[in-house]
């Protein structure tokens, strides 16, 4: 529990500070401030649980900082330190609900009493609204995942013998018990930025959004993830690729699902084929999982149909002796032959349509494998780590079109290509674009390294260790350093609050500002502030 003391007399503040026992009541952090205005300042960014606040200071007094502060946070607790003749304070005082006001000179037995009983009613009121939100969470979160188990056990196990009674709930369930039906396979690619560590938990705030938004409720369908992290949607129904067989409601559909998943997430639609039985529900989700898969073969988004795919799929195997080859070429410095290797394996993947996607990525996966190897052994780049791999296949992973793996492939032939060119400025030339669009937008909210990478055309994997090579240290660590300095200028200039600093570093969180200022900086930005100006 944090507290703060507002008092322009340093020896309250440190009487205040020094000779209670913090820790042993329960306050974890004591902050002190000298006015009402730096207070809030400080209040902004620390947000205290429980403010012991004098009436009369300059600048700020305490009555108009706590007017201020509780329009911030209103569940903060104010305790008032007055003095005989503050009467006319106090009354402004009853109108801002405090807790207790305690006369000056302070009396610490008195204040201990009174910040015991200000922490037992804020622990009171964390109690209250941590069962609230549970309460709140088992009512609002327990119909969207009843849905989603329905969704699974129709796509496997439509035969249950819990289905039928089930979908007698019709509000629950939205499903009639007689068809037609139609299933639609979503799949999603984050950006890279976005991309969770456990995508299970941006799913279920996804699915939580898709059962509760209003725009939505009319379409009267079952949305759930099945085992492979797919979305999946179950609508009553016939819809097929004419506008005369409902083209209009998926397109429409299709526009919702795009704007919930927002900038981060590219959502690639198949629609499955029509079916008339509850039974028949896999066969319509595997067909709408193949039409899903072909969206990997074409650029640009829009929902495929399954009654418009006709192409024949076969497997397509890496070529070990092209991947020799490859690299052969590449040892010899024969880049145009490389690059048509490339593009070969890519009319191969046409031809073949595989739709064992993952199958795809690996034969590409093989040939960068072979590249990389070459790139070390001439200097270009230093070992590739089973770490580097994994990120390496992780970024090949969020790909999600063909022509956009081709183009990631051919990122990592620019290596060579600076070298064969005697690329000391060329190189010069691109390490000062990539360090000149750092600076122009590393405040940017939700500012990445892909975004770099995309505005100098190279890879992300590529950039970083590109970077390294000429700067000898990471593009991350040269990003956050670039935003520490900023920091520091902005903080010299008392005029410009902290919360403010936080928002033109790009940060939405002023708290979470403090915590990486602090760690890279050694101070907190408020120490920082205090000892350039004292």
């Amino acid at each position: 529990m944090k507290l703060m003391i507002v008092d322009d007399e340093e020896r309250t503040r440190e009487m205040l500070k020094k000779y209670i026992p913090w820790e042993e009541l329960g306050i974890h952090q004591v902050f002190t401030a000298r006015n009402g205005l730096m207070a809030l300042d400080t209040a902004r960014e620390v947000r205290p649980d429980i403010v012991l606040c004098d009436v009369r200071m300059p600048k700020m007094n305490g009555i108009e900082f706590a007017q201020q502060y509780q329009a911030i946070d209103p569940t903060s607790i104010f305790i008032f330190l007055s003095g005989f003749s503050d009467k006319e304070y106090l009354k402004a005082a009853i109108h801002l609900k405090a807790l207790n006001y305690i006369e000056k000179p302070v009396n610490l037995d008195e204040v201990k009493s009174v910040i015991l009983t200000a922490i037992q009613l804020k622990c009171e009121e964390r109690k209250k609204k941590s069962e609230d939100e549970q309460l709140k969470a088992g009512f609002d979160h327990g119909l969207p995942f009843l849905r989603q188990e329905m969704v699974r056990k129709l796509i496997a196990v439509p035969t249950s013998v819990h289905v039928r009674p089930a979908l007698q709930s019709t509000e629950t369930f939205l499903l009639p018990s007689q068809g037609p039906y139609t299933v639609l396979s979503a799949l999603l690619y984050w950006s890279p930025a976005y991309l969770p560590e456990d995508p299970a938990l941006v799913q279920e705030q996804l699915l939580f959004t898709l059962n509760t938004e209003p725009q939505l409720r009319g379409y009267r369908a079952l949305f759930g993830f099945d085992s492979n992290h797919f979305l999946i949607i179950i609508m009553s129904g016939a819809y097929r690729s004419s506008f005369r067989d409902n083209r209009e409601i998926i397109d429409s559909l299709y526009a919702e699902l795009k704007a919930i998943a927002g900038h981060n997430i590219e959502v690639r639609l198949g629609i499955g084929e029509v079916v008339h039985e509850l039974d028949d529900i896999p066969i319509s989700y595997q067909s709408a999982r193949k039409a899903g898969f072909m969206q990997f073969y074409v650029e640009g988004l829009k929902p495929i149909f399954s009654n418009d795919v006709n192409a024949v799929h076969t497997p397509l195997e890496t070529n070990w002796e092209d991947v020799r080859i490859t690299r052969d070429e590449l040892r010899k410095g024969n880049l145009d032959a490389v690059k048509q290797s490339i593009d070969k394996l890519t009319e191969r993947a046409r031809e073949h349509v595989d739709i064992d996607i993952v199958r795809v990525k690996d034969t590409y996966f093989q040939f960068l494998l072979a590249i990389l190897e070459v790139a070390v052994q001439q200097g270009l780049k230093e070992l590739t780590h089973d770490t580097e791999r994994r990120y390496i296949w992780k970024e090949i992973d969020r790909i999600s079109n063909l022509e956009n793996l081709r183009r990631y492939l051919l990122s990592f032939l620019q290596l060579f290509y600076e070298m064969k060119s005697g690329h000391t400025e060329q190189g010069l030339s691109k390490m000062r674009e990539i360090i000149r669009y750092i600076h122009s937008h590393f405040h940017e909210n939700g500012f990445n390294i892909q975004q770099i990478a995309d505005h100098v055309n190279l890879s992300e994997t590529y950039l970083c260790s590109y970077f390294k090579k000429q700067r000898g240290e990471t593009i991350k660590e040269f990003i956050t350093q670039t935003r520490v300095e900023k920091a520091k200028q902005l903080l010299l200039d008392r005029e410009v609050k902290l919360y403010e600093v936080a928002v033109r570093l790009g940060f939405t969180d002023a708290n979470y500002f403090s915590t990486f200022f602090k760690r890279y900086a050694g101070v907190s930005p408020s120490e920082y502030r205090e000892r350039t100006q004292s």
